[in-house]
C-alpha cells in the first residue's frame, strides 16, 4: 500500500521573528564547588585516618590553585 509524503511547510525567512539566545548555565563554578567539596572529604580522612595533617593542607592547597587556575583561564575577557 503506497503511503503519501507530507508536504512541505513553506516559510517565509523574512517574517521569522528572531528570538534572543537563552542564558547558559556556568557550569565551572558548579565544578569548582564540587571539585572543593570533593577535597575536604579526602583532606578529611587522610587528616584523621592517618594523622597526616601536612598531607591534608597539601590536598586543599593543590585543589585551590587548580580551581584558581580554571577559573583564571575561563574568565570573560569582556567583562
Amino acid at each position: 500500500m503506497p503511503t503519501l509524503q507530507p508536504q512541505k511547510v513553506r516559510t517565509d525567512h523574512r517574517r521569522v521573528k528572531r528570538l534572543p539566545a537563552a542564558e547558559s548555565t556556568e557550569w565551572v563554578g558548579l565544578w569548582s564547588l564540587s571539585l572543593g567539596l570533593a577535597a575536604v572529604a579526602v583532606a578529611t580522612i587522610v587528616y584523621f585516618a592517618g594523622r597526616d595533617s601536612v598531607g591534608a593542607s597539601f590536598i586543599l592547597f593543590g585543589t585551590a590553585a587548580m580551581v584558581a587556575l580554571v577559573m583564571r583561564a575561563s574568565a570573560n575577557p569582556n567583562a
